[in-house]
């Protein structure tokens, strides 16, 4: 049966037969785990868990749910991300809606998260303490940052103003717009106040890598969430250069970034170079490759 055949069938009598029906379409579009997102967009659609769905199966398929399962099911036939398909994102236990205007947060994104959450207060020496997300995105690392740390003061940067919209939805869904300051511009450039750490998951990708990437990444998702630069490495550099001159800093201040998996050295370089650098660390994520770079300085 050819694929395009499939979205000529009659509505499915059953969730089992829409479910073989999706797997099948999934796997003739090339799709690698194909029975596991046929299950998981049914789930989204029917609003049941995993439990649920399996023990439901041979109940009707509800025929009002059919224009809305062709239409998710031919946007996975051309590779669009499956998060920007249902519209959200699993994120240190939350939920975060997405758009192609948001990069789609990353398990690996979270291994940063949980390193600023365990060093920042000791090495700050303060419950206080006053954050500054650059490249903020969905708004994944603010927003966990504020829902985990209720004292700390939350500063998000990003350049894209569709990109704030969307952290502002998030903030808000997630009971945290209060305590988040929202700012639009170049990395650390609208940022006046002082703060204590700096964390960045910028773009880092080289532009001759960028054209090597997935089809669900170089055609979906945002190129300026993307793009590094030729190297990949320039926003480090402008990172270090704007904080190197920022003048009304604490004596103590950690800055973490987010790392591509050949960056580790390049990148503990650049941190090197900043005003009062005691140390740095270059940390793995779950595939042994560099992840995360973290610098501890004592101005």
């Amino acid at each position: 049966m050819q694929s395009e055949e499939l979205m000529l069938l009659d509505t499915p009598r059953t969730i089992r037969e829409a479910f073989r029906q999706a797997s099948s379409f999934l796997q003739e579009a090339g799709v690698e785990s194909a029975e596991f997102e046929a299950e998981y967009l049914l789930r989204r659609l029917l609003q049941l868990d995993r439990t649920s769905f399996f023990v439901r199966m041979p109940e009707s398929f509800p025929s009002a749910s059919f224009p809305k399962l062709n239409e998710w099911l031919e946007r996975r036939k051309k590779q669009e991300p499956i998060q920007y398909i249902v519209g959200d994102q699993e994120f240190f236990g939350r939920t975060f809606h997405v758009s192609p205007a948001v990069l789609i947060p990353r398990p690996e994104t979270e291994l940063l998260v949980e390193r600023v959450l365990q060093e920042a207060e000791c090495w700050c020496q303060r419950e206080q303490i006053r954050a500054v997300d650059v490249g903020s995105g969905s708004g994944c690392i603010s927003i966990t940052l504020a829902s985990e740390r209720p004292k700390w003061e939350i500063t998000a940067v990003d350049l894209s103003s569709d990109a704030l919209r969307m952290a502002k939805y998030n903030a808000d869904s997630l009971e945290v717009r209060d305590r988040i300051q929202f700012l639009q511009g170049s990395f650390l450039e609208p940022v006046e106040g002082p703060f204590d750490v700096l964390v960045s998951n910028p773009p880092y990708i080289s532009q001759s890598d960028l054209l090597q990437l997935e089809s669900q990444v170089k055609d979906y998702e945002p190129s300026l969430a993307l793009d590094g630069g030729v190297d990949g490495l320039a926003p480090y550099r402008e990172l270090v250069s704007q904080l190197s001159q920022k003048k009304n800093l604490p004596k103590r201040l950690l800055v973490a970034f987010e790392i591509g998996a050949d960056q580790g050295e390049a990148v503990a370089r650049e941190v090197q170079k900043l005003p009062g650098f005691v140390r740095v660390e270059v940390e793995q994520d779950f595939a042994a490759r560099d992840r995360i770079v973290l610098a501890w300085l004592d101005r």
